[in-house]
């Protein structure tokens, strides 16, 4: 793991997360060692090494909260995106405690807060998440099969620990998301969009495999791609699946799943989407 001094700890935002209605992204790190197969971050260009690399190194702003509580005033009120190109809760966020420090950097600021993460890690700091006035946790929960997370994803956390740390975010009042995404081969699907439903999540996303067709930018690569047609997970299954999924609870795919929390003082609204039958 390399430690670095960063100039910044927010930066505009951009892609997909832009036109999701976010103003500011923040990663306090850089690379990610989940290292998930299918990763879209291995292709992007803030990412300066192959992309065969990745998951197996990862550089932390070791100023990160720091940069936080200088720059916290800029974000104050405005949608934040944590995080966009790492996972704000990989094991070494355990010792480091950087999205911590930015967490508590930005509380007396309130920004509009969506983070992202596959990590049950996220539930040490409930303490500070629950005084967030506007605040979404999304937790990537991919498929309902154990197996088939350890063939795309071997070193991320296992699926239950997952749905305890979104039960217990739940509990405590923290507004939850679950995404699917990108949604891997799933084993049972009634079972598994039976589950979901029942538990309610604030928002439910979708999204199948991307496909950039040989353009640069966010892809999927070449192992996780093998492991697909290997199981003989195709569009259709997706589609039966989310079809399935439908009947419980509202979807949003691909990109209209990822937009800020309401406004504190606002009405909860969701953007449109088309439904399927």
């Amino acid at each position: 793991m390399e430690l670095i001094e960063s100039r910044s700890i927010f930066s505009p935002a951009t892609g997909f997360i832009r036109r999701g209605g976010f103003e500011w992204t923040c990663n306090p790190y850089v690379g990610c060692t989940f290292g998930c197969t299918y990763c879209y971050a291995a292709f992007l260009p803030q990412n300066r090494r192959p992309a065969n690399e990745w998951g197996k190194w990862i550089t932390a702003k070791k100023n990160a909260a720091a940069l936080a509580e200088k720059q916290a005033t800029k974000v104050a009120g405005q949608p934040v995106y944590l995080s966009s190109v790492t996972d704000p809760y990989q094991p070494a966020e355990r010792s480091l405690m950087l999205t911590r420090g930015i967490l508590e950097a930005l509380l007396p600021h309130q920004p509009r807060l969506t983070i992202q993460t596959r990590g049950p890690l996220v539930v040490r700091d409930i303490d500070v998440l629950k005084d967030f006035r506007s605040l979404r946790v999304n937790v990537s929960i991919p498929t309902d099969s154990e197996r088939v997370r350890q063939q795309f994803e071997p070193k991320a956390p296992p699926l239950e620990g997952r749905w305890d740390a979104v039960q217990q975010l739940k509990d405590a009042g923290v507004s939850v998301g679950v995404c699917v995404t990108p949604t891997l081969p799933i084993e049972n699907v009634d079972t598994f969009a039976r589950r979901i439903a029942d538990f309610k999540p604030d928002v439910v996303v979708c999204q199948d495999f991307h496909d950039a067709g040989g353009r640069f930018g966010a892809d999927t690569g070449a192992t996780a791609r093998g492991l697909l047609a290997e199981i003989g997970w195709g569009p259709a299954d997706y589609r039966r699946f989310v079809n399935r999924l439908r009947h419980g609870v509202r979807v949003f795919e691909g990109e209209s799943g990822f937009f800020p929390p309401p406004a504190a003082e606002a009405p909860v609204a969701v953007p449109a989407v088309k439904l399927f039958d």
